[in-house]
């Protein structure tokens, strides 16, 4: 813990270098905006073609600056984050060609982008309104309805994307949903057999288990947003439905693999000996066989009549899995009888 400060330190570096980044951006900008009165502009982010396609990227652009509409010509003004070059452009608005690409994939940074061709070759930019996708295109709309009020925006476009009408976009709610009432059901509902807390604590306590739950989210969550982005899903909706589907599947994960281990069981449920250590503790008789340490705290007055050394039967399901899966149907009985007694 002592040294626990060194992990975090290269990323309050980092941290810190975005913001002295950023700062200096907008002053730049800011110059730029400075000599721009009574005239009409937009504060934009650009990108080259290249550079909109890089993965190997911080910012998911390469320039900052403003867009000028002069009447007839529209003008590029702004400097390259790279060497703060400045540079300039100017383009004639009949001869214009300009794209609305929106957000198609990951690497727009959850930004609205279109493409303009300058005689400097195809731009690419965005309306400057900090790395939030609703405001991005919103603003990127207004751009275009007043500089290039000759292209016609449709509602797919400039309304957010409907779900309920995208056959893949459905069949990941769907699985959502599937998955996130399966562990709910199955775990409160329908199951008699639980975890007991020593074993669940032990599986968040091990490395490997984070570690592997982390990885098989995160592949299930790429593979749920290359479905659905590669079937007309914009990249933001696709990120956050894939997020949701990976959760539900962390969640179900441990019911699943209850049952898979139920299932595949050579034998029935089986009553192992324990020894009662204290008024709510319970120890395994025979360590050797890797059954869990009990705890019941909830039910004091039942294990006040078992004293310290006194045996106890609990029943367990075990399966290939290595799960110790506490049978309710069996084990319950009795203390149902006591407090019905009482």
């Amino acid at each position: 813990m002592k040294y626990l400060w060194l992990v975090h330190l290269p990323l309050l570096v980092l941290l810190g270098y975005l913001y002295w980044r950023n700062r200096s951006m907008k002053q730049r900008q800011d110059a730029l905006v400075q000599g721009l009165k009574e005239r009409h502009y937009w504060r934009i982010n650009l990108a080259r073609p290249g550079f909109y396609k890089s993965w190997l990227r911080i910012m998911p652009f390469e320039a900052k600056g403003v867009l000028i509409d002069d009447g007839e010509i529209m003008r590029i003004k702004g400097f390259w984050l790279k060497g703060h070059r400045p540079f300039e452009s100017s383009i004639d608005k009949a001869s214009a060609s300009v794209q609305w690409l929106g957000n198609r994939h990951l690497r727009a940074g959850n930004l609205y982008w279109a493409e303009l061709n300058t005689p400097r070759g195809a731009l690419l930019f965005c309306a400057d309104t900090g790395m939030y996708a609703l405001p991005s295109r919103e603003a990127l709309s207004d751009i275009f309805r007043s500089a290039f009020p000759d292209y016609g925006l449709d509602e797919q476009q400039t309304a957010d994307f409907a779900l309920e009408k995208n056959p893949r976009s459905i069949s990941m709610v769907a699985a959502f949903f599937a998955l996130f009432l399966f562990s709910l059901i199955d775990t409160f509902v329908i199951s008699r057999f639980e975890l007991t807390d020593a074993q669940l604590l032990n599986m968040l306590v091990s490395p490997l288990l984070p570690l592997g739950a982390a990885a098989g989210a995160g592949v299930l969550l790429l593979s749920c947003y290359f479905f659905m982005n590669r079937g007309g899903v914009p990249a933001r909706e696709s990120m956050v439905v894939g997020t949701f589907v990976a959760l539900a599947a962390l969640g179900a994960t441990l019911p699943a693999a209850k049952r898979v281990d139920q299932w595949l069981a050579d034998g029935p449920t089986q009553a192992y000996a324990y020894r009662v250590t204290s008024n709510t503790r319970l120890e395994p008789v025979d360590p050797s066989l890797g059954l869990p340490r009990m705890y019941f705290p909830r039910a004091r007055e039942y294990w006040n009549q078992f004293p310290p050394g006194s045996d106890y039967q609990i029943p367990f399901l075990r399966g290939p899995l290595g799960l110790w899966q506490l049978d309710h149907a069996a084990f319950d009985p009795p203390l149902i009888a006591f407090y019905e007694k009482r």
